[in-house]
């Protein structure tokens, strides 16, 4: 029996206990009004006391604190009430954005009223929002305040200053800095894409492997021997202790450290044999940001409550993957093939069956927790308490329904990419992406090694790939990256890459126009275009495009290969002279010499009306034995290239020129000859 397929119907029974869990009218609500609950699917706990109480804190060495400042207690309980007003529904993100703007707002209070103030200089300390005035907002511009953080304070100041009937603070954000996107050339994300692919097969084979020595299938090597005992002994465990992950002192059971190594035991084996480590969940994470484009955050907030992946409506061996982008309220659409174990859809929900032991076990965890924190109510536990104990619950809820959840040998406990950690977005030489491509760079030359990548480059690379294969459509590049609006997209494409390939086509197109009037004293636009795109027009291709140009047309604007040597099928009674010309010009019967060019269009509709306008005076006997059905119908072939709007008027126009007689109708043969 298979770890991933152990019973799990002692859910049921938790089932409404757990649905009661997740409503938020189910939790006591804090009683101080500097704390509270948002009340958002993700609830996150807004502590504003540090703001009355001050903050010690100094810079540390990573620079993740900014110093301290001193408390304001009056202020803060006049903004209080205004943010849990406006934070109720907030994400953890959005949440945090905010205190992170309070904070640089209080230090910046704090230097404005220091003591190296010259002297005459009269600043009131800031006890309330109509102590705010514009040598602060002076001092934010002259610090350059992130625009943000300015903004966020800025709309919780108004909304408190009109409360207590003070007029507004029109003040003008700093002005919005646009980011120089260097972005990478293509081959660079390509290999990376494929190096994350080739990854996330290796931990499908390891785990098909392990199912399969599960399962009794007999070893090859004494590699092989060892990991089959590796994973019943862990097997054994999960089934003897209700654990899907067991514990290191469950697993070692009566062994010692270094026996059970002797014995050829490995916990990472047993694990990596069994479910996703941190590796492997953040290889399939990067590779699905790399193949959709999306957002990290919308990945991170799929959840296995919901509906996320279902079969393409108008063809089964496809699926639609929905996600949902929060801060643009805007859904997120990609599709892809069933049978590809490589594409997105598939990927997650492999993540979501292997995985599901895990999901069963913090279920459980939630529902006892759940009790527990009940039981704490009816002891009147303290405020501290009840806060500490609804954050485990919070955490439990959400790892419950994460996707990306996996296990690793350096801690017993289950853990996931958490939707508020920025984890998979950190940058320089200790994350994740950075070690992925200093690993792929120790196998390349010096001229193939890849250039320093950040996960977002993954989602302009995408932008990039989008405007490339659809020919430069923005509104292409807009759909597919969900934007609302033509703003957004044009940021993405405003990078180092598309402006450098823009800037070539530029400098490639003037050098063409100039050579062309400089050489032949004429402006060709097809040869411009040509030199622009693809380089360098060869003599060959001079070559084919003058012989087509000088072909002859027939009637109807069609060319004519060998107008001289007309087919027999077409032309049966010709007699070849090389001087006489085909005189039957039923080209739409001639897949030998016929050349079809784009203005070719209203000669073709034209001889569609003629057939049309011979069809209705002929016999249905006589049209049936005639070659005219024929052509008929690959003229019908052949309009399907154009534009039906426009087929449509210029046959319109000759069936009207035929029926007031302006145009005669051709009715020849060239099998026989047809009486109209």
């Amino acid at each position: 029996m298979s770890i991933r397929k152990h019973n799990k119907d002692h859910l049921r029974e938790i089932a409404p206990a757990l649905a009661e869990a997740s409503d938020p009218k189910k939790f006591h609500q804090t009683e101080s009004p500097l704390c509270f609950w948002t009340v958002h699917e993700n609830p996150t706990l807004v502590d504003l006391t540090v703001f009355a109480v001050g903050d010690n804190s100094v810079a540390n060495v990573v620079g993740t604190r900014l110093g301290g400042f001193s408390g304001r207690p009056l202020l803060i309980e006049e903004l209080a009430p205004v943010m849990k007003a406006l934070m109720e529904y907030y994400t953890p993100a959005t949440c945090a954005r905010y205190l992170s703007s309070l904070r640089s707002w209080w230090r910046l209070f704090d230097a404005v009223e220091c003591r190296d103030q010259p002297q005459g200089t009269n600043i009131k300390p800031v006890h309330s929002v109509e102590h705010i005035t514009e040598i602060h907002r002076q001092r934010a511009h002259d610090e350059n305040m992130n625009r943000g953080l300015f903004g966020c304070s800025l709309v919780l100041f108004n909304i408190a200053r009109k409360h207590k009937g003070l007029r507004p603070l029109h003040w003008k954000p700093m002005e919005r800095r646009e980011p120089i996107r260097h972005l990478p050339p293509e081959w660079q994300i390509r290999k990376l894409r494929i190096y994350l692919k080739h990854r996330w097969f290796e931990a499908l084979f390891r785990w098909q492997t392990a199912d399969e020595l599960l399962s009794g299938r007999h070893t090859v090597n004494q590699e092989e021997e060892r990991l089959k005992r590796n994973y019943l002994r862990f097997r054994d465990v999960v089934i003897r202790s209700g654990n899907p992950r067991p514990t290191a002192r469950e697993l070692f059971s009566d062994f010692s450290g270094t026996r059970y190594l002797k014995q050829g035991y490995s916990v990472s084996d047993m694990l990596r044999g069994t479910y996703p480590d941190s590796e492997t969940i953040r290889y399939a994470f990067f590779l699905c940001l790399a193949n959709t484009g999306w957002n990290a955050a919308v990945f991170l907030s799929l959840s296995t409550n919901r509906t996320f992946i279902e079969s393409h409506p108008k063809d089964p061996s496809r699926y639609l993957l929905r996600g949902f982008k929060t801060r643009a309220g805007t859904e997120q659409v990609s599709e892809g093939l069933y049978k590809s174990k490589g594409s997105v859809g598939v990927i997650l929900q492999t993540l979501v069956q292997r995985t599901e032991p895990l999901r069963a076990r913090l279920k459980l965890q939630l529902y006892q927790e759940s009790q527990q924190y009940t039981e704490m109510i009816a002891a009147n536990s303290s405020e501290a308490e009840l806060n500490s104990q609804r954050k485990l619950i919070e955490r439990l809820r959400e790892g419950a329904s994460a996707i990306w959840i996996y296990v690793t040998a350096k801690t017993d406990e289950i853990v996931w990419l958490a939707r508020d950690e920025r984890n998979h977005a950190t940058t320089g030489p200790s994350s994740f992406l950075s070690i992925v491509i200093s690993r792929i760079n120790e196998d390349q030359p010096l001229e193939k090694k890849l250039s320093p990548l950040k996960p977002s480059d993954l989602r302009d690379a995408f932008a990039a790939y989008a405007f490339r294969i659809s020919g430069g459509m923005i509104l292409y590049v807009m759909k597919a990256l969900g934007h609302r609006s033509l703003k957004s997209t044009q940021a993405y494409l405003n990078n180092t890459l598309i402006n450098a390939q823009s800037e070539n086509l530029y400098r490639n197109f003037s050098n063409s126009l100039w050579d062309e009037i400089k050489l032949h004293g004429r402006l060709d636009p097809t040869i411009i275009a040509s030199n622009s795109r693809y380089g360098i027009t060869t003599q060959r291709e001079l070559s084919r495009l003058e012989e087509y140009r000088t072909l002859r047309r027939s009637r109807i604007g069609v060319g004519c290969k060998d107008p001289t040597h007309p087919p027999k099928s077409i032309a049966p009674n010709f007699q070849v002279n090389g001087k006489s010309m085909c005189h039957v010009q039923r080209c739409m019967l001639c897949s030998e010499h016929a050349v079809i060019f784009p203005d070719s269009l209203s000669g073709i509709c034209k001889r569609l009306a003629e057939l049309r306008t011979i069809k209705s005076q002929m016999s249905t006997l006589a049209f049936l034995e005639s070659s005219f059905g024929q052509e008929m119908e690959n003229i019908n072939i052949i309009l399907n290239g154009f534009e039906a709007a426009e087929r449509d008027q210029f046959t319109l126009y000759w069936e009207q020129r035929i029926a007031e007689g302006s145009h005669l109708v051709i009715d020849i043969d060239g099998l026989q000859k047809v009486n109209v």
